[in-house]
């Protein structure tokens, strides 16, 4: 049985996805969400899916960070696309973020099944129609560059010392007295940012600013502001 979680925005294609997968046999519609810290928080109360079928434009945590995030946390859940966002750069940033498959929201029923059995596999899928563009793009010879879509995530700016001072190495206690503060704070501070972010340890968190540039974007408006 797979088992398939659906992340969409939009109750009608909530309702529609369930209603195209309800009947199939070997796939089973574990839940549905509205964002992406929705998903996140179903996946930590123990709904493990085996395919995640999302929209890109999801509220909170947008569909390709979210697959990101589970493709570093939870490697075993494989992610789909399921969108009517039809440029191509989104396709690039999708498949780098670890996206197994992307399909349009017209795509018939039979697509759809098929490209879940796909995925559930070990192997990728793009939806016919723009595997077609791929290829006529491919064939002149035209460069697709990355979005590089930024998180849609906001720290606040004593989170953002926090960060600063936790990526130094620095400690708890360390933090604390350097920002006339208590530890307490500080793991609060530092537990909200695990929060928001969706990652798993102190760790991952400082990988997950790196990766984005949190801290040189920082720095960088610092240096604007006093110029």
């Amino acid at each position: 049985m797979i088992r398939v979680l659906i992340a969409d925005s939009n109750e009608h294609t909530l309702a529609g996805v369930k209603n195209l997968l309800k009947n199939e046999a070997g796939l089973d519609v574990l839940a549905h969400a509205p964002d992406g810290e929705a998903v996140l928080e179903l996946i930590n109360q123990g709904i493990m899916p085996d395919i995640l079928l999302t929209e890109v434009h999801l509220p909170r945590i947008n569909g390709i960070l979210l697959a990101d995030q589970l493709h570093r946390n939870f490697p075993f859940i494989k992610t789909m696309v399921f969108t009517m966002e039809d440029h191509e750069h989104y396709l690039i940033d999708a498949f780098k973020s670890g996206i197994r498959s992307y399909l349009f929201k017209n795509a018939s029923r039979e697509e759809l099944v098929f490209a879940i059995k796909q995925v559930y596999q070990g192997k990728h899928y793009v939806c016919t129609q723009l595997a077609s563009r791929l290829t006529r793009l491919f064939l002149k010879g035209t460069e697709i560059p990355s979005l590089s879509i930024e998180p849609d995530i906001e720290f606040s700016g004593r989170e953002m010392e926090v960060l600063q001072l936790i990526s130094d190495g620095c400690t708890n206690q360390e933090i604390a007295e350097k920002l006339f503060t208590s530890r307490r704070t500080v793991e609060g501070h530092r537990q909200a940012m695990i929060i928001k972010t969706g990652v798993r340890n102190t760790p991952a968190l400082v990988k997950y600013a790196m990766r984005y540039n949190l801290l040189k974007a920082r720095e960088d408006a610092i240096r604007k502001a006093v110029s």
